[in-house]
């Protein structure tokens, strides 16, 4: 019997605020992506740890007005914290820290990773790859290299949970593009 429930995309924060802020290097992958949630594709999962890092948006207003409308959107799945999230967070940030794993490091390095993002999991991005991976999530989309490295290198092979930039293989033609992001941005209040 195939699985009847949606897809479920988990954003880490800089995926929200490169919408937020109409950020160009970001915006067209991820408005596609948004398309496929409005058609149904998958559903979008936004950790509620993640929401307290997006305090100001570029231009210096608060942030909190424009992330509940993006939240309100019917496809976002508000994801909570809980124990088991609080623990798989823990156990996360206990495994991958230079600390015990000596290599952890020049592998970081050697795959791209800056210097100082390196050495440990931080206690954010801990707790939003342990609600990922706790709900059950298909994808991580997150910018952050030190994810996309620990997915890569560990977490995809030992879980399948797919932890990458949003690599949309469905981005519109230009001008269909054009229109697109403009009623996205009003959607969400961007303009």
């Amino acid at each position: 019997m195939p699985n009847s429930k949606p897809t479920l995309d988990v954003w880490d924060s800089c995926c929200i605020i490169g919408i937020l802020n109409a950020e160009q290097d970001k915006l067209p992958a991820l408005l596609s992506q948004t398309r496929f949630f409005e058609s149904g594709g998958a559903m979008l999962g936004i950790p509620i740890a993640a929401l307290p890092e997006i305090v100001t948006l570029s231009d210096g207003t608060p942030a909190e007005e424009k992330i509940r409308a993006f939240m309100d959107n019917p496809y976002v799945v508000p994801l909570q914290s809980n124990l088991d999230v609080s623990f798989k967070s823990a156990n996360l940030r206990y495994r991958f820290d230079s600390t015990r794993m000596p290599e952890l490091k020049a592998k970081a390095i050697a795959a791209g990773v800056p210097p100082d993002r390196a050495n440990k999991l931080t206690v954010k991005d801990s707790e939003i790859l342990a609600t990922a991976m706790v709900y059950k999530a298909d994808r991580l989309t997150t910018y952050d290299p030190f994810l996309v490295f620990l997915g890569k290198e560990y977490l995809t092979p030992e879980t399948g949970l797919i932890i990458t930039p949003p690599d949309s293989p469905f981005l519109p033609f230009p001008e269909e593009n054009d229109r697109f992001l403009l009623k996205t941005k009003r959607k969400i209040n961007l303009v």
